[in-house]
């Protein structure tokens, strides 16, 4: 009996050192190589590894490839050439090439990550990745400067990147929230006018957002919250819109008159009002007229260094009416600029002859009249 026992043993010895000697075997004849076999990469990076199936005998040896202990959530592909591989034929002491393009997710836990490619009853290469953060699955929306500084009648313009971090192309709605009443937002992609944009996955659209004020808006620090939706995915980026003041001016008259008369040749002084209408004091004011034809005006003073918000400077404009000119009304056109925002306002002149010209042209009329009554009377006998 225990003799029996005995040759069991070596028997069942003897098939398992078979066994191991013929998988050592066939282990050394076809093996899988590549140069890289650790790396350290962010979610969402592609990796491509180039793979030898090396074919150490004398006889052609034939294996299915396989990827194992990769996780689920991971896409990979497996090819020769342009075509996806599944089993690989090698000519003896000879190799193939093949590829494996390994796409890690956003969505991944950080850490460290191992899987096999395997030559089926032949070889087994390790391979590790080793994911260096903890990756999202979200869009992120953001601009290097959200704060601009200006005044109402400025149209703020913000350069803001809508980043894609998920596995999939996605439409995102853009939309402002404005202050109050009277702004506008514009946003423009590659060029355009949009209200929308496709952005590929993990991919990043550049984007120019346009805020206008309202024009009378105070003095002060607005926040506009710039949104991005596509289906559940949300993101949002904070503007800042810092408003120093409002920029505008008037011109008028004391009395609101902007009409007077003058007779031709004369000269006529009126009193002009330019006022800050605005919130913010402007600088530097200059005013001009286009008139009609050889008439002038002279301002006193000619140009005024500042006027502060809510107050008004008078200047006198003598108007030099042309000697030419005929009865009627005329139209001049008084120009006001500042540094920082300029307008305009008409002014009607009426215009008279004068008296002595009145009475020269009776008097020329009655020497003119004398004169033919003379030829008539001297010259009408014969």
């Amino acid at each position: 009996m225990f003799t029996c026992t005995k040759r069991l043993y070596y028997f069942i010895s003897f098939l398992f050192l078979t066994s191991l000697f013929s998988f050592q075997i066939n282990a050394q004849s076809v093996s899988l190589y590549t140069p890289i076999t650790k790396v350290t990469v962010p979610p969402g990076q592609e990796i491509n590894y180039n793979i030898d199936v090396i074919n150490n005998s004398s006889s052609i040896k034939t294996s299915n490839i396989k990827i194992l202990g990769l996780p689920k959530e991971w896409n990979y592909q497996l090819k020769s050439g342009n075509w996806n591989v599944e089993q690989i034929s090698t000519l003896p002491k000879n190799k193939e090439k093949i590829t494996l393009k390994l796409n890690v997710p956003l969505k991944v836990d950080k850490g460290v990550y191992k899987f096999r490619v395997v030559a089926e009853g032949y070889s087994s290469l390790p391979l590790t990745v080793t994911v260096s953060k903890q990756g999202v699955y979200q869009a992120e929306f953001t601009s290097k400067q959200p704060n601009i500084e200006g005044a109402s009648n400025t149209t703020f313009t913000y350069n803001a990147t809508l980043k894609n971090s998920t596995a999939i192309e996605q439409v995102y709605a853009l939309k402002a929230t404005l202050p109050s009443a009277g702004w506008q937002a514009t946003f423009r992609a590659n060029g355009k006018q949009v209200s929308s944009v496709s952005v590929k996955a993990n991919q990043t659209q550049s984007i120019t957002i346009e805020i206008k004020p309202s024009k009378y808006i105070k003095a002060g620090s607005y926040k506009i919250p710039i949104s991005a939706r596509a289906g559940n995915i949300f993101t949002q980026l904070e503007l800042e819109t810092v408003i120093t003041g409002t920029y505008d001016v008037a011109l008028s008259t004391p009395t609101n008159l902007l009409s007077t008369e003058a007779t031709a040749g004369d000269s006529k002084k009126i009193k002009l009002l330019v006022t800050n209408i605005g919130s913010a004091t402007i600088n530097d004011i200059e005013l001009k007229a286009r008139t009609p034809s050889k008439w002038t005006v002279d301002f006193e003073p000619k140009e005024i260094d500042q006027i502060e918000a809510g107050k008004s400077k008078e200047i006198d404009a003598t108007i030099n009416v042309n000697n030419d000119a005929l009865s009627g009304d005329y139209e001049i056109n008084f120009d006001v600029k500042a540094s920082e925002t300029s307008t305009q306002q008409k002014f009607r002149i009426t215009v008279h002859t004068s008296i002595l010209s009145g009475w020269l042209g009776i008097l020329i009329i009655l020497i003119a009249l004398g004169g033919v009554y003379y030829l008539i009377k001297k010259y009408g006998r014969r």
